[in-house]
């Protein structure tokens, strides 16, 4: 039985088995590995049947039933039928009399041990008694006024898969041969909503293949024997629909898939008479969970008195401070909906009488807590755990069953499995959505910095002298496999949230079907998590409903226990000598215009994070006419429109008042008027041929420096717009620094280094990349990296932070999810160039695979399949998976086929997740620990020192020759990295000459030039992109430490640098170690910044019309 809720769990280790065995015995001969081609095995090979069985769930009951028999016996007056016939045919004695199962059978009674499980029925009725008809082949089971007729039976079938495999229906076609056999089947079988049970599987199966030394493998072959029909199905043993289900999937384990069935309801039926009075009959079979489509969730509610509703519909709006309307309903769904249904009425009262353990969570007093102190709206509050909530909601909704004396048992069940339902979780994503639902969450360590959040949700908190509890983990980080996800039950929902989804999808009669309302709630939850998880209601095993998640999980391929068995052949024969039981199949590819584009932008060095899953095709190759495609630059700091009139904002001159401003100026005789080049004349004394002026008392010099023709004539007369460009640049520019230390002075911020204002942070230019990080402080509050003109640095205080108060704001709600989902399509293709991890968010490939099979049960639904792959081009195995959406059935002849459709998606068996941070909340689980931090080993001379030793090379050749293999200062090593950095290292190098006498630092790299990074990115694609390497900007070391005992600790030696503790000091110092890194371990890494797009932009300013390999980056600031 399927567990998970993931896209691509493996196969069940029996089916693997068997799927294996198949293959040996289709191989029989082939080599001397191969299994020998015995009798035994060319019989099984040669002489193997399919077999069908069906039984009805109809049990003749009362009165009402003795009549409907009698009925059917008199329209047959030829028949001679006695009270004792009558009477042993109620109950399930009908039933027991036609099993359709090679013709009609009847259930053998007299062999309790079931060694004949049915009356033989042979030769030919010779008398009208019903009595002696039931065990005969000729004439049986109806008159012979029209000569001897065969008994009907089952001539064929089909199982297919409904609603991506959600459902399951089947097709049962019955051929009888007079009206009483008609009559008969009609009365069992036609009956609408009643439950059937069809069984259907081979007569024999290999069970083993056992592997002797020396002798070929010797093969062990079973019959099928009796099934559930003749052991289970007319026991006065009472079984409830889910332990019927359950003995169905034992059986398909004990016989490695070689059985199947299916236990569902009649959904239709249909049938003609033929000329020679013979009867078609076709009957469809639609499985239990078809019912979600018609069980109500907006059941009426009964516990709530009409004279009682006014009372807790006040009661409530007092609560959420809200006023009725002059027809006496309210703004609030909640509030109108008390007493009209179950749900909303449970939801109300839940609010009324707030429960206080980790189940239910009150946002507002987590806010206060973590002095965020502005309100949240009241109707905003309160939220309830998925998973309890589910459970409540089976529970009022879905109906109980009772069979016999059976204890009640739910027709429909939810899986509310805390460990078993796993979703999509990216670190530093947030709840963007709180109207939505809330979860616990982690940021990195760069993130962690810049925000100023505390414990929002996980931890308890004493309130008012009580303690209330926090929610419980949702971040998983499997420390061993660097696999994150989250647990799916611990989001907690919006209790507003989910009585507004009972208000959506309504059909004309009010009524909303389970079906729906989930569906909304995992919408609701996709938009919470900006897309990174794609949840959608699912069934499985007939009758159970999940939520399915479709974005797979970075790294999670590797994490099952389950291993593979060699992939299902799909042509010829391997090197095993195994050969295929592969009947049929097709590879087809369904390209939509929308999806055409996708894959045109995978073709370019720079596609988009939703082209991933198809850039492994592609890697390898260029598109020689389209080798980049990128979106336009929307940098707000370059939008200027030469000559508007607009102003950009208060202080701030419009482009077409400093335009006109300039050009009289420029125009007049007082100021730099034209220049003539011909004349030795220079307005500037070092020479250069530029425009000096002045704005309202300030100096703008240096005007035009990147242009060939600016004489004032020129610009005037031929509006030369890159000039006009730089001015209106540089004054506004000007403007908005004076504007910046205005607002500073007129706050009178007790701390100078906070500016606690959402609308400072507005009118900021946000560096494009930063946009998700910004976002996030104006969330919670806290450091934006960004200085004032006078170098103060630029804060978000709590008290003006958005997240809790902007609930209700869509604009915050839409700037969050559009952040995140231009920071994680970043991540997405930086994750993916630098280490080729496929896109989290990667969904389905419409790349797709149709098997037909000899028959073969057991597989499910998103189901990852092996196929072996050589018939494919090469690329193909490494960028596609198969996942099983639909499994269809067909028996016919003798013959069980089973037909595969597979959908493709991305491989993710790699993993880049790092351990994100615990600084933010307690709400990480994980699997394995760190070594323990053992310290400093003393040197044998207590007089030693710390000691440098310059061993960089550039291209096998010393960096610099007069100091390589030479012992250093820590002087010198600071003087090699950026001044801007120099403290920060100067902290850790001080300490660790305290701290660690008698240690080597081997210095392997510092200063690296933008030059030198494009030669090692040309010589491997894996390199560090020019730029993107702290070693660009000399802000980082990369040395081996060698310690007193003379152990060198190398880059992939995570433990003994840990046991050292020097990664530890260095962090302490504000440094990062590369051994945290999520891509890649790189132990003898240590940098003091991350490079950002700020940086880059820097670097730019700084080699301003310079090609990239000449750029001199040393000393580029990170701010």
């Amino acid at each position: 039985m399927r567990k998970g809720n993931l896209i691509g769990e493996k196969i069940s280790k029996p089916i693997l088995k068997q799927i294996d065995f198949r293959q040996k015995m289709n191989g029989a001969g082939y080599n001397s590995e191969s299994v020998k081609r015995d009798p035994t095995v060319l019989n099984y090979l040669n002489n193997r049947n399919a077999w069908i069985k069906m039984a009805s769930g109809v049990a003749i009951d009362g009165s009402k039933g003795t009549e409907r028999l009698q009925d059917i016996f008199a329209q047959s007056p030829e028949l001679v039928t006695e009270a004792k016939d009558i009477s042993a045919l109620k109950d399930m004695g009908l039933a027991k009399n036609l099993v359709l199962f090679n013709t009609i059978q009847s259930i053998n009674d007299y062999d309790p041990d079931k060694q004949q499980p049915y009356i033989s029925r042979r030769g030919v009725r010779k008398d009208n008694l019903l009595s002696n008809s039931l065990n005969k082949m000729y004439g049986g089971l109806g008159g012979n006024s029209q000569g001897l007729q065969p008994v009907g039976g089952i001539t064929d079938f089909t199982v297919e898969s409904l609603n991506r495999g959600s459902i399951r229906k089947a097709t049962v076609n019955i051929k009888v041969y007079n009206q009483f056999q008609f009559n008969l089947i009609e009365m069992l079988y036609l009956r609408l909503g009643y439950i059937m049970m069809l069984e259907w599987g081979w007569d024999k199966y290999v069970s083993n293949i056992k592997y002797i030394p020396g002798s070929p493998p010797e093969v062990t072959i079973n019959q099928m024997g009796s099934t559930i029909i003749e052991e289970k199905w007319f026991t006065t043993d009472t079984y409830t629909q889910q332990s019927m289900l359950d003995e169905i999937n034992l059986l398909r384990k004990n016989t490695q898939g070689n059985y199947d069935g299916f236990f569902g309801k009649v959904s239709n039926f249909s049938w003609k008479v033929n000329k020679d009075g013979s009867y078609d009959i076709k009957v469809d079979l639609i499985s239990l969970g078809s019912i979600i489509e018609s069980i109500n969730v907006r059941k009426p509610s009964t516990e709530i008195t009409t004279t009682n509703i006014p009372y807790i519909q006040e009661e409530l709006a007092d609560k959420f401070k809200v006023e009725p309307n002059k027809d006496g309903s309210y703004d609030n769904s909640l509030i109108n909906n008390i007493g009209s249904n179950v749900i909303s009425q449970w939801l109300g009262q839940t609010i009324l009488n707030f429960p206080e353990n980790d189940n239910y969570f009150n946002l507002n007093i987590s806010a206060r807590k973590n002095q965020y102190y502005k309100g949240i709206p009241q109707n905003q509050r309160y939220y309830i755990r998925l998973g309890d909530f589910l459970a409540n909601l089976q529970k009022k909704i879905c109906r109980d069953i009772t069979n016999g004396n059976s204890p009640k048992f739910k027709q429909v069940t939810i899986d509310t499995g805390a460990e078993s339902n796993r979703c999509n979780y990216i670190v530093n994503l947030i709840p963007l959505d709180p109207k939505i639902c809330i979860f616990g969450f982690k940021f990195d360590e760069e993130f962690s910095n810049a925000s100023s959040l505390a414990n929002p949700f996980t931890n308890d908190l004493l309130d008012n002298g009580s303690t209330k509890k926090g929610i419980r983990p949702f971040v998983v980080w499997d420390s061993a496999k660097k696999v994150t996800y989250g647990k799916l039950m611990n989001i907690y929902m919006n209790i507003n949230f989910l009585q507004l989804e009972l208000d959506n999808n309504l059909d004309d009669k009010g009524n909303l079907s389970i079906f729906q309302y989930l569906q909304g709630i995992c919408k609701g939850i996709n938009r919470c998590t900006g897309g990174a998880t794609n949840l959608e209601v699912a069934i499985r095993d007939d009758n159970v409903l999940y939520f399915l998640e479709q974005n797979p999980i970075k790294g999670f391929d590797k994490t099952s226990n389950v291993q593979d068995t060699a992939p299902i052949e799909i042509l010829g024969y391997n090197s095993k000598g195994e050969s295929n039981f592969v009947k049929d199949f097709s590879f087809n590819t369904k390209i939509t215009p929308d999806l055409m584009n996708m894959i045109s932008l995978g073709a370019s060095a720079e596609g988009d994070a939703a082209s991933i899953p198809f850039n492994n095709w592609n890697d390898g190759f260029k598109n020689r006419f389209e080798e980049k495609s990128e979106e336009p630059n929307n940098d707000p700091s370059k939008n200027i429109i030469t000559g508007s009139k607009t102003s950009p904002g208060d202080g701030i001159s419009s482009p077409f008042e400093i335009i006109t401003n300039f050009k009289q100026d420029m125009s007049t005789e007082g100021g730099s008027t034209t220049i003539d080049r011909d004349s030795n004349l220079n307005p500037f004394s070092d020479g250069s041929w530029n425009y000096d002026w002045e704005w309202q008392g300030t100096n703008i010099n240096n005007l035009g420096q990147d242009n060939d023709e600016l004489t004032g004539d020129y610009m005037v007369d031929k509006e030369n717009k890159q000039l006009l460009d730089e001015v209106v640049g540089k004054v506004q520019a000007i403007q908005s620094s004076d504007k910046d230390q205005k607002n500073l002075k007129d706050r009178k911020v007790i701390n100078p280094e906070l500016v606690d204002s959402e609308s400072y942070l507005k009118g900021l230019n946000i560096i494009p990349g930063e946009e998700y990080k910004s976002y996030i402080i104006s969330a919670f509050g806290g450091d934006t990296g960004l200085s004032s003109r006078v170098g103060v640095k630029v804060q978000i205080g709590r008290d003006k932070a958005l997240y809790f108060t902007s609930i209700d704001d869509p604009k915050f709600v839409n700037r969050g999810i559009n952040s995140f989902n231009k920071y994680i399509n970043q991540i997405n293709l930086n994750e993916y160039k630098e280490s080729g991890v496929q896109s989290s968010l990667s969904g389905f490939i419409p790349v797709e695979l149709d098997l037909t099979t000899e028959g073969l049960s057991g597989m499910k639904i998103y189901n990852k399949i092996s196929i072996n792959q050589k018939f494919l081009p090469p690329a193909y195995p490494k960028a596609l998976k198969f996942i099983i959406r639909g499994i269809n059935h067909s028996v016919k002849g003798n013959l069980w086929e089973t037909n595969i459709k597979t959908i493709s998606t991305s491989i993710t068996d790699k993993s880049v997740s790092s351990e994100p941070l615990n600084n933010t909340n307690n709400n990480t689980s994980q699997e394995s620990t760190n070594p323990t931090v053992k310290g400093p080993i003393p040197p044998k001379d207590p007089n030693e020192k710390l000691i440098i030793l310059d061993n960089r090379t550039v291209a096998g050749k010393p960096f610099d020759p007069r100091t390589y293999q030479k012992t250093q200062g820590i002087d010198w090593l600071i003087g090699e990295l950026n001044i801007n950095t120099q403290n920060t290292w100067r902290k850790f190098l001080n300490e660790l000459n305290e701290k660690y006498p008698g240690y080597t630092l081997i210095i392997n790299a510092t200063y690296r030039s933008y030059q030198r990074s494009i030669e090692l990115k040309a010589q491997n694609p894996k390199n560090a992109t020019p730029g993107r390497s702290a070693h660009n900007y000399a802000f980082a070391v990369d040395m081996n430490v060698k310690d007193t005992t003379g152990k060198v600790y190398r880059k992939k030696d995570r433990n003994p640098w840990v046991e050292s503790g020097i990664p530890q000091l260095a962090k302490k110092c504000g440094l990062r170690w590369g051994g945290d890194f999520k891509n890649y371990v790189d132990c003898i890494h240590f940098d003091a910044a991350k490079v950002t797009d700020t940086v880059i932009a820097n670097a730019a300013k700084d080699n301003k019309g310079l090609p990239q390999s000449q750029w001199n980056t040393k000393n580029t600031n990170y701010v």
